[in-house]
């Protein structure tokens, strides 16, 4: 009996012990929220499971925020099988789908469908239900789906994306164009995306993007935009990546794996150095005005390196005719004067020289062995601020006012500043137009006035600048001074403010009776009495510019009675005069234009205005009416501080020549 119970006892423990182990715990994966998933055989799986779930779409257009009823998923789907959009709510399933079509947006370098993929995207209003068509892809590869149910009623409908992809970086190595990773096959298992021996500057940054895009609009408006492109810890539109080991060549790894949650849980990425470059990542300026040919001194100056260019290096200053050189370290180890290409300088007793005092910016290429000094050019970057855009064909030039560099706002808002470095030969991150983006040789001011360049880093704070203030670049002092702007003349009627102005000589007094010039910063003026006439409305007015003081050069107005001019001003100062009484209105003429040789016509803010002169006999011939003019010095690109030779000419009646220099 002894026996028989010793084996039920241990029959009962081990029962107990079997009673008491820990249940299996579901697979979270197969736990299924309320949501929209994607279903059906393209996807490879036959039940609706967590990691088939999109995620909250962000839209790219709302500051990156999550957007309310907005979806988006990256999924591998197989070629010609259906597949169908799901919403789960309580346990009942919904049906979305659409009938997809390819659309290609007709301009992605601009406008509404900027940054968009030039390659087709397939879009189909959204249809709920029993009758919503089922989904197919005509190639087996990764697809950004994005769904929006237009929640907010601000999309002409509700709408489903569907977009092949093909993974790519785009950054300063390439321009921040679009470089293809090589991709394994397509699983939802995982695929791997890599690019080795990918040269990457100090600091370099880059996102991963797709299709050479930054994001798809989905509405008319522009008020909704799905990203393309990953950034930080993969999150869509993150920020920029960053190496962080240096210059040098590096393998760059992007995976995907379909996974549950937010789109960045679909993916990671590692960057690996493979060799180090050994490349100068320094470069300096020392001389007699840069430093007194001392290492130790605070004058000697660090250029700055173009944005995403290895061995690229440039600087803006003021230049006199002392001599001066380069080294790569702050010391007598390698100082050069060139490198093999040299240009815009002279080279005598071991010292560089440029040819006559003024604004220069140095370029120096390490790696293709290029020394470039070229003249200045440096801009103001902004619609809010400035006359153009964020190109330095759209934008304002400052202009040169001793050893500084000066530029007016002409609004409030944004404030970006660069210097234009052109290399005479095209080299890799240059742009078609011969120059680097701006950006990438950008540089700002803050509170404490001291230019802060942006070199390899990433966007810098954005400044904002009030309306009418004039902005001076000290160069070789490294500051910034921002102050008030008082025009010389203003157009408005009032001729007391020329009352102190001497007045030039004219050959024709009979027509032009006196003829005075001012000018500031910002603009050149003029001021004209002449006779009044009743057919006044058609007579022209003309100001010749012979900006390089030669008569023998340029072009020449109304044969040869204003020789040599390089630019011209033509108006008609009493165009909406009438016939029988023009010198009773005053206003301003909106034809007149700036006209370069050769070049073609602006308007660049050019204003002429007419005036009748107060208390004159309208009737008789001896009456005068009045001429103001501003044009901006930009328009003209006048010289400063040598002379220059303007001609006027009022109903052809021609002033002569007078000599004039601007400071």
């Amino acid at each position: 009996m002894k026996k028989i119970f010793c084996i039920f006892g241990i029959a009962a423990l081990l029962f107990s012990v079997v009673g008491c182990k820990d249940p299996k715990k579901p697979d979270v994966n197969d736990i299924v929220e309320d949501g929209v998933y994607v279903t059906g055989p393209a996807t490879g799986a036959s039940a609706i499971s967590a990691v088939y779930g999109m995620a909250k779409g962000i839209n790219e257009a709302n500051d990156q925020t999550v957007r309310e009823g907005m979806y988006e998923k990256y999924i591998v789907l197989e070629a010609n099988k259906d597949f169908s959009l799901t919403y789960v709510n309580g346990g009942e399933e919904t049906a979305y789908g659409a009938n997809l079509e390819a659309f290609t947006p007709a301009d992605v370098t601009g406008g509404l469908y900027q940054d968009n993929p030039a390659t087709a995207v397939y879009k189909g209003a959204l249809v709920i239900g029993s009758s919503a068509p089922k989904m197919k892809v005509t190639t087996t590869g990764l697809y950004h789906i994005v769904l929006d149910l237009n929640v907010a009623d601000d999309l002409d409908f509700a709408q489903i994306v569907v977009v092949p992809v093909e993974y790519g970086v785009r950054g300063g190595m390439n321009s921040w164009g679009f470089t293809a990773l090589n991709a394994t096959e397509p699983k939802n298992e995982g695929i791997t995306y890599t690019l080795t021996g990918q040269k990457m500057g100090d600091g370099g940054t880059f996102k991963f993007a797709y299709n050479s895009a930054w994001k798809i609009t989905l509405d008319a408006e522009g008020a909704v935009k799905a990203n393309t492109n990953l950034g930080v810890d993969c999150k869509p539109g993150g920020k920029d990546i960053a190496v962080t080991e240096g210059a040098g060549e590096y393998k760059i790894t992007l995976e995907f794996k379909l996974a549950k949650g937010n789109v960045e849980n679909s993916w990671k990425y590692t960057i690996e150095q493979e060799s180090k470059s050994e490349t100068p990542t320094t470069m300096y300026m020392i001389g007699k005005q840069f430093g007194d040919w001392s290492w130790e001194s605070d004058g000697v100056v660090d250029l700055v390196p173009v944005w995403g260019k290895e061995g690229a290096f440039w600087c803006t200053r003021y230049f006199t005719t002392d001599g001066f050189k380069f080294c790569a370290e702050k010391a007598w180890n390698g100082d050069f004067t060139g490198l093999g290409t040299d240009e815009g300088y002279t080279v005598a007793d071991g010292n560089c020289f440029v040819p006559a005092a003024g604004f220069y910016t140095v370029y120096i290429n390490l790696l293709d062995k290029v020394v470039e000094i070229k003249p200045a050019e440096v801009y103001g970057m902004g619609n809010a601020v400035f006359a153009g855009g964020w190109d330095f064909n759209d934008a304002e030039k400052f202009v040169a006012n001793g050893d500084k560099m000066e530029i007016i706002t002409s609004g409030a808002g944004e404030l970006r500043l660069a210097s234009k470095v052109m290399p005479t030969v095209k080299v890799d991150g240059c742009g078609d137009n011969g120059w680097f983006d701006w950006w990438k040789s950008e540089f700002i001011f803050f509170a404490d006035n001291k230019i802060a360049y942006r070199g390899l880093g990433g966007d810098q704070e954005r400044v904002q600048i009030e309306a009418n203030k004039v902005i001076s670049i000290d160069f070789n002092a490294g500051t910034v001074t921002v102050s008030d702007f008082v025009p010389a003349a203003t157009i408005d009627g009032d001729m007391t403010e020329w009352a102190d102005v001497e007045a030039f000589a004219s050959t024709q007094t009979s027509r032009i009776r006196e003829w005075k010039f001012k000018y500031d910063a910002k603009n050149v003026y003029f001021y004209f009495k002449v006779r009044m006439n009743r057919s006044q409305e058609n007579k022209p007015l003309v100001i010749g510019f012979d900006t390089d003081n030669n008569s023998a050069t340029g072009s020449n107005y109304d044969s040869d009675k204003i020789l040599g001019i390089e630019a011209q001003v033509q108006s008609f100062p009493f165009t909406n005069a009438s016939g029988s009484d023009p010198a009773t209105w005053n206003g301003v003429d909106t034809k007149s234009t700036v006209k370069a040789v050769g070049g073609a016509s602006s308007s660049a803010n050019v204003t002429v205005a007419g005036y009748n002169a107060p208390g004159e006999a309208l009737s008789s011939d001896s009456a005068s009416t009045y001429i103001e003019v501003s044009v901006p010095r930009s328009a003209l690109n006048l010289p400063v501080g040598t002379p220059i030779s303007v001609g006027c000419a009022y109903d052809w009646y021609v002033t002569g020549m007078q000599s004039i220099t601007l400071e």
